[in-house]
């Protein structure tokens, strides 16, 4: 897979680009990746949960590319009864455009397949009640939204956040083979994932 990261400095999330055949991003957050994006330019975009900061430029983007959403099942329920305040949105006073359409709900062991890419999908709730983590079992990459970070883990005190959850979520992440771990802020780890996720205590 071809693999471009948009790495945030702000509150904003980071953001992935992955090509094999089709493009898919991996949330969109508060500083779109690129102003100019036009019809054809992305034709998935999975949003791994529903927080403001990954998913404010989704209705431009969806807009301007023509792009499919996809999110957990789990999520998009979730989201669709409380907008407002399942994006935080409201808890920051931070206003986001939340009207877009999501047209495939995700599960555990679902694949997303991209030309030779395979993406795993993992369901990890915790941080909210869907999130999800996308595994690439070839180069045994992990994007683990804001279930995991290269040092710590995702708030659980918003609404739907449950810190029981959160760390059952972050046992089942340690069983996997994870050489790269790509989060939804901050920078990447590539250094005993598998030994810091086992060490991780919420």
């Amino acid at each position: 897979m071809k693999l471009t990261p948009f790495f945030s400095q702000g509150m904003s999330s980071n953001s992935y680009l992955i090509e094999d055949g089709k493009r898919l991003m991996i949330d969109a957050g508060m500083e779109p990746v690129d102003r100019k994006l036009k019809t054809g330019d992305i034709d998935i975009l999975v949003l791994t949960h529903c927080h403001f900061d990954h998913i404010a430029s989704a209705a431009e983007i969806q807009k301007k590319t023509g792009c499919e959403i996809w999110m957990s099942e789990a999520e998009a329920a979730f989201f669709e009864r409380h907008k407002e305040d399942a994006s935080a949105s409201n808890f920051f006073g931070i206003p986001a455009e939340l009207n877009f359409t999501i047209n495939k709900r995700l599960k555990t062991e679902d694949v997303i397949s991209l030309g030779k890419t395979r993406l795993e999908v993992i369901v990890t709730p915790g941080h909210t009640p869907g999130g999800l983590c996308l595994y690439e079992p070839e180069s045994k990459a992990l994007f683990s939204g804001d279930t995991v970070f290269a040092q710590g883990y995702g708030r659980f005190d918003l609404l739907g956040g449950d810190a029981e959850a959160l760390s059952k979520s972050i046992t089942s992440l340690a069983k996997l083979d994870i050489k790269k771990l790509y989060p939804g802020h901050g920078p990447t780890r590539d250094e005993d994932v598998a030994k810091y996720l086992k060490s991780i205590e919420v």
